[in-house]
């Protein structure tokens, strides 16, 4: 799409540097973020462990509960942004989110108290304690609002974030997202080392307690910049618009714009183009979150069945996603400042779909890994034989085998998610009129949550298919989880030949905004 008049001067304009005021709501965004991050991963790291060891469901219930779970998160980021754009603003929907988030980090931790311990015995001589089924109650009912609270958050502090920056150019905006996720991440390394450690390893009620502590920072930090912070007002109901243009036919857009005797402005005819463009694109990246989405399932099952044991430290089968993150922490600074501008010097920058494509490929050889090592961990488990450890309060049969073998299969996901993830929401934000940005920024974050759902639609019918011989039956020691791996592996690669296919026809949009638009005319006229 060509470039308009003024958004050719935007882009050709002195670079400035950011100001104090803006690198005060900068930091404050990025703080809150990163306690929220801590705050989401703290409830996530141990879920599967929590679910077996307290709530007492199967393996397949628990990784089921959190695929779903980390589904209708990001499910919800679509509403989330909506929400934002068109009614409430993105300030206004962060902290309101926040505090029903609130209502579920105290709904958790009271799932996982030792009743008997604190209240004794009643007259009668029975223990005084929550039954089996009021604790599910509490730790899924107190989901459903972390649930709620995240995904409006997540939909939108990205996109608020960009826009404190987007007048300083293109490139601020790509290095603000790298940072963004590098903080992202820098949360979940706390959340997987320590409190995870803490609820493993010491208790599950003050391990469940310190996200609540997390998210309460997370807010007086967000709210201490409230005064700096740069605003878009809600737009009112753009979808309306929108919907009624994609329902005239999408051969009849041209028609429709003001300037060819229609009804509707450019803008919104341009939004309504753009995001029928995207959609291919994030249709392709659903299946990226299907295998990301096994480092909190299937990766985590393989865990349990290794040897978790350091030296004389019983590390938490959940820590091996800091492997991911410490990739991601390394490879976003050397990329940010040091490949990207090389690439950009030498001509040949580095575009957003290109970057993609490189994640899909590095996601898709972590499940062959994972595939590779279940193979030699069965085989080791069958020479050697098995090693009893308990984590949390369940006993596993585990390999004598490290479990730092899985740790190329996480770091090949790190690296994915630099190319992959980050340049998603860069891609989301970018692609989007502005009226629909926190809308799109929530729309490739569904693609996450969908990439969820189709990972446990294909793990029931893989169940269904193999009931006879299970690939993935409740004890992994007496299933066949490598053939689930490489099967993930070959569908990836399918999914990339699409995606090429999609990328080579892309045009990259350069939205206008209602002001941009008049001052064109204006200049025209002049």
């Amino acid at each position: 799409m060509a470039l308009t008049m003024s958004a050719e001067n935007t882009l050709r304009s002195p670079k400035r540097k950011l100001g104090s005021k803006e690198m005060y709501s900068v930091v404050c965004l990025l703080v809150c973020n990163l306690c929220e991050q801590m705050t989401f991963y703290s409830v996530a790291a141990n879920m599967i462990l929590f679910c077996t060891s307290v709530l007492d469901y199967s393996s397949p219930e628990a990784a089921t509960i959190s695929l779903v779970f980390s589904g209708i998160v990001l499910f919800l980021n679509v509403p989330g942004g909506y929400i934002a754009d068109s009614m409430a603003g993105r300030y206004n929907t962060i902290l309101g989110s926040g505090l029903i988030y609130l209502i579920g980090l105290v709904m958790i931790p009271i799932s996982a108290v030792d009743y008997k311990d604190m209240f004794g015995r009643s007259e009668d001589g029975s223990a005084c304690d929550m039954t089996l089924e009021a604790r599910r109650v509490y730790f899924l009912g107190g989901l459903v609002f972390v649930a709620l609270g995240t995904s409006s958050i997540r939909a939108n502090i990205g996109a608020f974030g960009a826009l404190q920056v987007e007048g300083l150019g293109e490139d601020a905006v790509q290095s603000f997202f790298n940072w963004f996720y590098w903080v992202n991440n820098a949360g979940a390394l706390i959340a997987f080392s320590g409190v995870a450690y803490l609820q493993q390893n010491i208790s599950w009620v003050w391990g469940l307690s310190v996200p609540f502590f997390s998210m309460c920072l997370a807010l007086v930090v967000f709210v201490l910049a409230r005064g700096t912070y740069q605003h878009t007002p809600p737009a009112g109901s753009v979808l309306t618009s929108v919907f009624s243009l994609w329902r005239r036919g999408c051969g009849q857009f041209e028609k429709m714009r003001k300037t060819k005797g229609g009804s509707y402005d450019d803008v919104t005819v341009d939004g309504a183009v753009g995001v029928l463009r995207i959609v291919p694109v994030f249709l392709l990246m659903i299946f990226y979150w299907v295998i990301y989405s096994q480092m909190m399932s299937t990766f985590f099952l393989q865990s349990e069945s290794l040897n978790v044991k350091i030296g004389d430290v019983k590390v938490p089968a959940a820590m091996l996603s800091i492997f991911d993150i410490l990739v991601i922490l390394l490879v976003i600074p050397l990329v940010d400042r040091l490949i990207y501008p090389l690439f950009r010097r030498l001509g040949w920058p580095l575009k957003p779909l290109q970057r993609i494509g490189v994640g899909l490929l590095l996601v898709g050889g972590s499940v062959v890994t994972a595939g590779v090592v279940e193979m030699f961990r069965k085989q080791d488990l069958s020479v050697n034989g098995a090693v009893i450890q308990v984590l949390g309060d369940e006993k596993f049969n585990a390999s004598s085998m490290s479990v730092l073998v899985q740790v190329p299969q996480f770091a090949l996901v790190g690296a994915s998610e630099v190319f992959a993830s980050i340049t998603g929401l860069e891609f989301a934000f970018t692609q989007a009129p502005p009226s629909m940005q926190g809308l799109l920024t929530g729309l490739f974050m569904m693609t996450w949550g969908l990439g969820t759902f189709v990972s446990s639609a294909i793990l029931k019918i893989v169940e269904v298919s193999t009931k006879d011989d299970p690939w993935l039956p409740d004890d992994i020691n007496n299933g066949k989880a490598e053939y689930w791996f490489f099967l993930l592996g070959g569908m990836m690669f399918v999914n990339f030949i699409g995606f090429i296919f999609v990328a080579r026809r892309y045009t990259y949009a350069t939205h206008q905004t209602e002001e941009s638009v008049a001052a064109d005319q204006k200049g025209c006229n002049d």
